[in-house]
């Protein structure tokens, strides 16, 4: 590849130099010319003018020693040379990921922590974390979304400071460490039975009203291959809901039986009968983080509370960190 003139430095060292100091604007503004192949798009977005971003490729063009872009004499229409491709292959997601910390560092100056958690986890445990995260730092604004589904691309895309779920996160941008991990438990109205049922019981359910959640999500799919093992038939599916806490209500109105969390209806429950279910593997929680904010305090704090909080209503003890 083609290096830009010397002036006297030994070979190669001019090209590291430059390389290494590069501003990262030269970047965004490459980035975004050769996504929406206009100069005066990637200025509008940036708030440059037309020749200052016309700049800013032209002097990136100069330290990476090739051409990046054509343009055709008369048309405000570019497009991508065979390196410049190659440059914003190179970038892609890892670029908009690095620009969407930088913001998030430089706003508040981190008086906003942004956490994304399922909203079932959300109504059983965090009152109690949030009021513990209060007492020591009250001054750190505690901005949930209570999502599902979402939280992985939400986290990608820079939205998310952290979240806990059971997803891991196979992204370098994104560090993951284990809460813990909690059973799933057969519910039934307790009018059913005069005598506790045991996980050998399930067939006896089979006729019965099954209430589960919405299609696609976990607990469902692992209920419904369970059951329909148990019972060598699928379960009589009567309602979907969205969640934990609509899920246990129904059932506590004598209107199906459920697989849940463990964690959703507790033993003693006056309505609710509970068999917490060896057949099914337990499912772990994570705790994710955005990898610059792993040495955060309050990320670190929250991380400690939701693992003290929410374990002690797990039956399944949390591995130890290495």
């Amino acid at each position: 590849m083609p290096r830009p003139p010397d002036s006297g430095a030994t070979p190669g060292t001019e090209v590291d130099e430059s390389r290494a100091k590069i501003d990262i604007l030269l970047l965004q503004t490459f980035h975004l010319v050769a996504r929406t192949g206009s100069f005066s798009a990637a200025a509008r977005e940036l708030n440059l003018s037309y020749q200052t971003a016309a700049n800013h490729v032209r002097r990136l063009e100069q330290m990476y020693g090739a051409r990046l872009l054509d343009t055709e004499k008369g048309l405000r229409q570019v497009t991508l040379t065979p390196q410049g491709k190659a440059l914003h292959q190179t970038l892609g997601e890892e670029l908009d990921t690095i620009l969407s910390r930088i913001r998030i560092l430089l706003r508040d100056a981190r008086s906003v922590l942004r956490v994304g958690v399922p909203q079932a986890l959300f109504h059983h445990f965090f009152p109690e974390i949030v009021q513990r995260f209060r007492e020591t730092s009250p001054d750190i604004e505690l901005a949930f979304f209570e999502r599902d589904t979402l939280l992985e691309q939400m986290m990608l895309d820079g939205a998310l400071d952290a979240a806990v779920g059971e997803r891991v996160f196979n992204n370098p941008a994104v560090t993951s460490r284990q809460i813990g991990a909690y059973r799933l438990a057969l519910i039934h109205p307790r009018s059913w039975s005069e005598r506790a049922l045991t996980e050998a019981d399930v067939a006896q359910l089979r006729e019965r009203p099954f209430i589960t959640y919405e299609p696609n999500q976990t607990t469902r799919t692992l209920a419904m291959g369970f059951l329909t093992r148990a019972m060598q038939a699928a379960p009589r599916v009567t309602t979907t809901a969205s969640g934990s806490t609509s899920v246990t209500q129904l059932v506590a109105r004598g209107l199906g039986y459920a697989i849940v969390p463990e964690w959703a209806v507790g033993p003693r429950d006056p309505l609710i009968a509970r068999v917490v279910l060896q057949g099914i593997e337990p499912l772990r929680v994570q705790f994710a983080q955005a990898a610059f904010l792993e040495h955060n305090p309050h990320v670190r704090q929250l991380f400690a509370l939701c693992r003290e909080v929410m374990t002690e209503a797990f039956s399944t003890a949390p591995q130890d960190e290495g």
